[in-house]
């Protein structure tokens, strides 16, 4: 008996290539890659450490996109809501964050702020258009899935892989049939 085929040779092409660090979705936020590098996180580390200079800094003087992703599909605003800091939040907006981009889970910047209690800064997001309502859920890459699952309709939404990922899985499926013939005798 041979063993059922993977989901992700289930799935017909094209596959979209890896566009770095931004967001999916509709809204702007999401990943699917969420293995290696995603994004250097620049802004998601000043939000966290509530530094404004150095926000201000990588955007106007590097470039940094506003809306990065990192692999949980959070922006720098989620991190910014997540902390409470006002400060940030405000900033980020000025700067061209996306208010309802939804991660990953479909929390939007809201969610995080109103799940740490920080409704100051929730009632600023719904000021500046925010608006409650969940966001579409997402399944990253390297998580397996059953096999229809791009055909499902309560899928529909969902980005077929990236297709470093399916070369990466192709890799790997050959090493390890290698290594099977190595390791059992008659293979």
């Amino acid at each position: 008996m041979s063993a059922p085929e993977p989901w992700y040779k289930c799935v017909d092409g094209p596959f979209p290539a890896y566009g770095g660090p931004v967001g999916v979705k509709d809204d702007g936020g999401g990943s699917t890659r969420a293995r290696g590098l995603v994004g250097h996180m620049n802004l998601h580390r000043a939000a966290m450490n509530r530094d404004a200079t150095l926000l201000q800094k990588y955007v106007d003087d590097d470039g940094e996109d506003v809306n990065e992703v990192e692999a949980a599909g959070n922006t720098p605003l989620h991190f910014a809501a997540y902390a409470g800091w006002m400060e940030g939040a405000e900033l980020l907006l000025q700067l061209g964050a996306k208010v309802n981009a939804t991660n990953n889970a479909g929390d939007a910047p809201w969610h995080w702020a109103m799940n740490m209690g920080h409704e100051d800064v929730a009632d600023f997001l719904v000021k500046n258009g925010a608006n409650k309502q969940q966001g579409l859920v997402l399944v990253p890459d390297h998580v397996p899935k059953v096999k229809d699952f791009y055909e499902r309709e309560c899928w529909s939404h969902h980005p077929k892989p990236h297709e470093e990922f399916i070369e990466y899985r192709k890799v790997v499926d050959a090493a390890f049939e290698e290594e099977k013939k190595k390791l059992v005798p008659g293979m």
